[in-house]
């Protein structure tokens, strides 16, 4: 059982379930582990409906996100701007994307709404009239874990069937908004730069959590060996922390998940156990850049390094073909998006996205049971204590930093 609940579920329900109904039974449980997840709450919520019209009754397995209950991370996560995001997404920026889709006839098997949870409401408070995000917010999903859909291990990363499986759903995710930017530029704007609205960002960050970020990456450095001759070049990531990312061009700026790593995806496997489809989770961080940011991260934080090192160039092909593809669903002019073009800007984002990736190996890598309380009592020590990490996160850093080099991104 759970402190946290979802007060008065049956008014966001009842916008997605036309029919009249009555909560007969409910249950709340926490979904996540301590150390999982620090931007939100999530619940499982069992829910057992009566239908007014016949009486049958149903079955609901649901996922309720809540905002933060630590002021530290509600202020680090800018829960006025990322939650309001994040519904923006679901409600409007997705339907929008399935709708222009349908418009050029692209089959049902590849329909956006494959490649996301359903979404069954969500609101910002209980004053429905209210535009801030209060304690009654939540987004109310279905839960994917009760069919089967699973999270990777963190710690250990991606396979590359797994990765190729993933990086389809992102291309196809990143193309279909490029189309959607070049055939429909009003419904683009309005729909979905609607969804990356900007609030205080990184330089709002709360001095000790963004502090236990640069420390990771400082402290962790010096502790490798083989590293030190990098130190100057890695204090240079750590002081460029907080410079707003450059305006992509024209050609691959599209609408990025700008948080695209493996715990933000959840897969699902075949009987044999390969994976076959996966859902993209967390959208609050929406933004408007290069495709090949989120392409570069989601390779660097989530993959294997052995494999990355030895599929690097098939994992970039894999991206590519899809994302092509997708553009020629909507008669796009393919000559920008050549693969020469593609590997151009590869070598444009890459760099960009090297403190990102490096910052972020601290929540990746924070070392399971470290963290004791439940993400309603979580106290401030929980993100800066210097025991979160270890053997994992030095192992990591290692070899993400030399694969970088070797990469001249840095």
């Amino acid at each position: 059982m759970t402190g946290s609940k979802v007060i008065d579920i049956h008014r966001i329900l009842q916008k997605s379930i036309k029919d009249e109904f009555e909560i007969v039974y409910q249950e709340t449980k926490s979904l996540t582990t301590p150390g999982e997840h620090y931007g939100s709450i999530m619940l499982a919520v069992d829910v057992k409906i009566k239908f007014s019209k016949d009486g049958s009754e149903k079955v609901l397995n649901l996922v309720a996100k809540l905002q933060p209950a630590n002021e530290m991370l509600r202020a680090a996560f800018d829960v006025q701007t990322t939650f309001k995001k994040e519904v923006l997404c679901y409600t409007v920026m997705i339907p929008a994307l399935i709708a222009f889709q349908k418009e050029f006839k692209v089959p049902e098997e590849r329909s956006i709404s494959n490649l996301f949870p359903k979404c069954y409401g969500a609101r910002f408070s209980l004053d429905e009239n209210s535009n801030q995000v209060d304690d009654g917010a939540v987004i109310i999903f279905e839960n994917l874990k009760q069919q089967g859909y699973y999270t990777g291990d963190r710690l250990v990363g991606l396979d590359f069937e797994a990765a190729q499986v993933i990086l389809k759903d992102l291309a196809t995710i990143h193309a279909t908004s490029i189309a959607l930017k070049k055939l429909r530029p009003e419904v683009f704007e309005e729909k979905l730069m609607a969804c990356t609205m900007t609030g205080s960002g990184v330089n709002a960050f709360p001095e000790q959590f963004a502090s236990a970020l640069k420390d990771s990456l400082s402290d962790g450095s010096k502790e490798i060996p083989v590293l030190e001759p990098y130190l100057e070049k890695i204090q240079k990531v750590i002081d460029s922390f907080g410079i707003p990312k450059p305006i992509p061009n024209e050609t691959w700026g599209t609408i990025c998940h700008a948080d695209f790593w493996m715990s933000n995806t959840m897969l699902l496997n075949s009987p044999s156990g390969k994976p076959t489809s996966s859902k993209i989770v967390d959208l609050q961080l929406a933004s408007y850049a290069s495709a090949l940011t989120d392409l570069v991260f989601f390779l660097f934080t989530s993959v294997i390094n052995s494999v990355l090192e030895k599929s690097y160039e098939d994992l970039l092909k894999v991206y590519h073909d899809c994302f092509t593809e997708t553009l020629r669903d909507y008669g796009i002019d393919m000559s920008p998006y050549s693969w020469k073009s593609f590997e151009k800007e590869l070598e444009v984002a890459g760099p960009v996205e090297v403190c990102h990736i490096l910052m972020m190996l601290k929540p990746i890598c924070t070392e399971r049971n470290t963290i004791k309380n439940s993400f309603e009592d979580f106290e401030d020590s929980d993100w800066y204590r210097k025991d979160l990490l270890g053997p994992n996160h030095r192992r990591k850093l290692k070899d993400t930093v030399l694969a970088l080099i070797r990469r001249n991104w840095f």
